[in-house]
């Protein structure tokens, strides 16, 4: 994507220079990927995330300063999901009358977005006195015990004493969900957040550890080269697949009910998949109910998996798997 701004520009080039500074990293601090999760279980899940710089995201989904979130319609990307963000804290900047940074302008596009449906989910300072401060948010976590941010992934120290994190300061979680039912305030201990991240951390590690055994022990779906499915029109009953039963299918009618029973002899199932996977493939299903099957669900799954990796909007990819499913068969009822 073109650089647009100068904001966006002068990342670019910080990004781009051989050795960095602590006082060059500005806005570019990262969330510790222990309290994000932990953010992520009390608040979450989130498919989106508002303001990074390319690299340091926490979802499949998010806005870079090229992409300018304040631009973005929050509302129709997110389609009833949430979103998370750790926003830049940088005087307000402009290019050709539009803003760019500034909590003012972050907090008033976020009213918007809210009053479109979006559901916003801050980590912010908690700085009750500055004039940007959230006093309509629909609920505010405060988090007792000073958070430290990470550097950047791309952050090379010009000597040792740039090797450091962040200085901490008080936090607060800050949520725009205009169907927010809970109180408007509440407290929760810092160590708390991190001890439930790492949790997920440590979940998320050993399942990874484990991916072989499970691919092998599962009835699960592999597209060839599946790194480089595009955006061209897919047809579900006419595609090569290969399962980790030995069979392959080119080019011609897949027998769906001889792989069923095979699943059932295996007495596997088909993989889990992330909430927002889940969520793009039940919401492509519910424009066709009768074309529903297990394995046809199996199927747009790994193809939504891989859209959210392509950084796609779920919105998108919704259309694109409905598409896929107008033109197979529908299901017959059983007698």
């Amino acid at each position: 994507m073109n650089v647009t701004s100068k904001y966006a520009q002068s990342l670019a080039e910080l990004k781009a220079k051989p050795t960095h500074y602590l006082k060059e990293v500005g806005d570019q601090w990262q969330t510790p990927p222990a309290l994000f999760w932990g953010v992520f279980a009390k608040f979450g899940p989130f498919v989106l995330d508002l303001f990074t710089d390319g690299e340091n995201n926490k979802c499949a989904n998010y806005y870079t300063a090229e992409d300018n979130a304040l631009i973005q319609d929050w509302a129709d990307d997110l389609n009833g999901c949430k979103a998370f963000a750790n926003p830049p804290y940088s005087r307000s900047s402009y290019e050709d009358e539009q803003a760019i940074t500034g909590m003012r302008n972050i907090i008033e596009k976020t009213r918007a977005e809210r009053d479109k449906g979006a559901k916003v989910i801050y980590l912010i300072k908690s700085a009750t006195s500055e004039v940007w401060w959230p006093e309509d948010a629909d609920h505010v976590c405060f988090i007792r015990g000073r958070i430290s941010f990470d550097l950047p992934t791309w952050f090379k120290p010009a000597n040792k004493k740039q090797a450091a994190s962040s200085a901490g300061f008080a936090c607060a979680i800050a949520v725009f969900d205009k169907d927010w039912q809970g109180s408007r305030m509440s407290y929760i201990n810092r160590d708390d957040l991190l001890r439930d991240g790492k949790i997920i951390l440590d979940i998320i590690n050993a399942a990874a550890l484990h991916i072989p055994t499970a691919i092998n022990a599962q009835k699960t779906i592999e597209y060839k080269n599946a790194s480089k499915v595009t955006n061209e029109s897919i047809d579900l009953e006419n595609t090569t697949i290969e399962s980790n039963y030995g069979d392959v299918v080119t080019n011609e009618q897949i027998d769906l009910e001889h792989l069923i029973a095979q699943v059932k002899h295996k007495e596997a199932a088909f993989s889990k998949w992330p909430s927002e996977v889940q969520y793009v493939v039940e919401e492509a299903f519910k424009a066709n109910p009768n074309k529903f099957n297990d394995y046809r669900q199996a199927v747009l799954s790994e193809i939504a998996n891989t859209r959210l990796l392509e950084q796609q909007r779920p919105s998108k990819i919704i259309a694109e798997l409905s598409e896929m499913l107008e033109r197979t068969e529908p299901m017959r009822a059983e007698a």
